[in-house]
């Protein structure tokens, strides 16, 4: 990776409040989804209004092969029930752009990294491991992918665990 990949960013909403955009002066990139959870940091002439004309911040829209993408990679691990439609918009937008994603949410990390998109953390070290998630059922034991939610045996309400595909990310 060349040392221009580290030149740009695209920053999902912990970014935000932890004021990265506001300390550097590297390009960024967000999605609008993401813009609107973070929009109300704004008063009469916003820090993040000045970030957008000043050209340190741009809002692009993912293509949709890019959030297909994601959506398919995020069933796959399972997280697609932990991974909000900013999540998944700001995945795919690190993954067209193939830009580094700031982010400290553990379901973004861990779809991120299955797609190969490098991840700096804020507050957290970071992926350790790659997991895919499963539903299990605690009464009679049947495991099913992690979308089910109710036993096709006997009828109970699954729980979820993760397994550990890989011990290093």
């Amino acid at each position: 990776m060349s040392s221009s990949d580290f030149s740009e960013f695209v920053l999902d909403a912990s970014a935000f409040y932890a004021g990265i955009p506001f300390q550097s002066s590297k390009k960024c990139f967000t999605t609008n989804a993401v813009y609107n959870e973070v929009k109300h940091i704004r008063r009469s002439y916003s820090p993040l209004e000045a970030l957008i004309d000043a050209g340190n911040l741009m809002v692009i829209e993912p293509e949709k092969t890019s959030l297909n993408k994601v959506i398919a990679t995020a069933k796959e691990t399972g997280d697609s029930r932990k991974l909000s439609s900013a999540d998944i918009s700001i995945l795919a937008l690190a993954l067209q752009l193939r830009k580094t994603l700031i982010s400290d949410d553990y379901a973004v990390g861990n779809v991120a990294t299955f797609l190969k998109i490098p991840v700096k953390t804020l507050a957290f070290k970071g992926i350790s491991e790659l997991r895919t998630w499963v539903s299990f059922c605690k009464a009679c034991g049947q495991t099913y992918e992690s979308c089910i939610s109710v036993c096709r045996i006997c009828g109970s309400r699954l729980r979820q665990r993760f397994k550990v595909v890989s011990g290093k990310a």
